[in-house]
This record gives C-alpha cells, structure tokens and sequence, in this order.
C-alpha cells in the first residue's frame, strides 16, 4: 500500500509540475480515498496485535 501511494504521489507531483491541474485534482481525490484506506489497514492491524487495549 505505501508503494501505491508514493507512487500516486510521484503522479501528483509531476502532474502539476506539468500544469496539468485537471489531472492533479483527480489525483488528490484518489491519494486522498487510498490514504485512508491505508490508515483503515493500520488500524485493524494495532487493534490485533493488542486487543485487550480495545476491548469493550
């Protein structure tokens, strides 16, 4: 996941170098949905290595 997004970044970046704002608007928006999607995996990853710290 963390590939995926340097790369979107990478595409970012050189996107708007290019002035191709379009491009890099439609970029942000999936930088954007793969980042938190990324945190979501995180998330459930720290929750199952400690799960008495979450627990009800």
């Amino acid at each position: 996941m963390l590939h995926e997004h340097l790369k979107l970044l990478s595409s970012e970046v050189a996107s708007r170098l290019a002035g191709n704002y379009a491009e890099n608007v439609a970029i942000s928006d999936r930088i954007e949905e793969q980042a938190l999607g990324m945190a979501d995996v995180m998330t459930s990853g720290i929750v199952q290595q400690f799960p008495r710290a979450f627990a009800n």
